[in-house]
């Protein structure tokens, strides 16, 4: 745990409370404003112990209520945006909470008890998948337990509304945009205010790091609706749907509010592209797992999870390449090898 306390502050109207949270992110942020006569939370926070109190004590020094509260919306379904959906319906039962149906999709089948056998064998197919990659069966059953105890541990709570891709919520004479912007998660969005020209953007764009993309989450129910293979690609369209938005201020689930969200959006598009051609690079006319080449990009000094997550990243940026024809897979010894030529 880092030395970082738990905080709240006002920026340009909209109170950002900074919840501490047991990870690498030391915090992670809860916004609230208000349209029209309405008071709008943007996500929910971790339910861990420290955190949800911290979060509630924050409330109290803003000399905020829950009751006072009348939506919250919520940008993707990991368990630090939506933690404490369930403690707000109990302290507020008429607050509305709204999530994209993407959401609201993978939500449900976690949380349904019937579910838990269907969704091992969904993590055992994904792990089998990875070690086609060059994961080691050893990390893949790690990794399977990782991916069986995920779904205990997130708080669902049914959402009033679901919303979709370029849905506007109307809030008086006031409205929200809603961009749903997969990549970091599959139903991710961030909701633009255009009057105010503020963009919350969740894990979409954060100020010094890039968020993990990847394509290991698709849901196989999903995958009948919706192709999410080149994952990076639905990605990096994203940001541009967003720059074209041209947002003033960037207010981040991590890290430091955005104040030139343009120039962010351009950091992140070269990031990428330089990790494509490193990719590229390492290799030229040498074919290689998807892991090996994790291993040299990301390094070797791993846990698990960790490791799983670059070869996770790396398969997603080789699948991109993929598509523009600029790399060929092969298989050896019961492993996909890539090379670019």
């Amino acid at each position: 745990m880092s030395n970082f306390k738990s905080e709240f502050n006002i920026i340009e109207g909209v109170y950002r409370f900074k919840i501490e949270v047991p990870y690498d992110v030391k915090f992670v942020c809860v916004y609230l404003f208000k349209l029209g006569n309405k008071n709008i939370l943007f996500d929910a926070g971790l339910d861990f112990k420290k955190s949800s109190k911290a979060f509630f004590s924050l409330l109290e020094q803003a000399n905020i209520s829950m009751s006072d509260i009348d939506y919250c919306i919520i940008s993707h379904h990991h368990l630090d945006h939506i933690g404490l959906l369930q403690k707000f319906k109990q302290k507020n039962p008429q607050i509305q909470i709204l999530m994209h149906e993407i959401t609201n999709t993978i939500l449900q089948r976690e949380n349904n008890t019937k579910n838990i056998s269907e969704l091992k064998a969904e993590a055992e197919q994904i792990i089998k998948r990875m070690v086609k990659f060059g994961l080691s069966e050893v990390i893949g059953k790690r990794m399977i337990r990782w991916f069986s105890i995920w779904p205990k541990l997130s708080k669902y709570s049914v959402p009033d509304q679901i919303f979709h891709d370029g849905d506007e919520l109307q809030f008086g004479k006031s409205k929200l945009q809603i961009i749903w912007t997969p990549g970091h998660s599959l139903g991710h969005v961030c909701v633009f205010d255009p009057v105010h020209e503020h963009l919350f953007a969740g894990d979409h764009i954060l100020s010094r790091i890039t968020p993990h993309i990847g394509n290991f989450q698709a849901d196989t129910l999903l995958e009948e609706k919706f192709n999410f293979e080149n994952i990076l690609d639905h990605y990096l369209k994203s940001l541009d749907r967003i720059d074209k938005l041209n947002p003033k201020i960037n207010f981040p689930a991590h890290q430091e509010v955005i104040y030139n969200p343009h120039e962010r959006i351009l950091e992140i598009k070269a990031h990428h592209q330089n990790r494509l051609n490193e990719i590229s690079r390492i290799i030229k006319d040498t074919p290689m797992t998807p892991f090996a080449i994790s291993q040299i990009h990301f390094g070797t000094d791993l846990d698990p999870i960790n490791a799983f997550l670059a070869l996770n990243e790396t398969v997603g940026h080789l699948i991109y390449l993929e598509y523009q024809g600029k790399v060929k897979r092969i298989e050896k010894n019961a492993c996909y090898n890539f090379y670019s030529f």
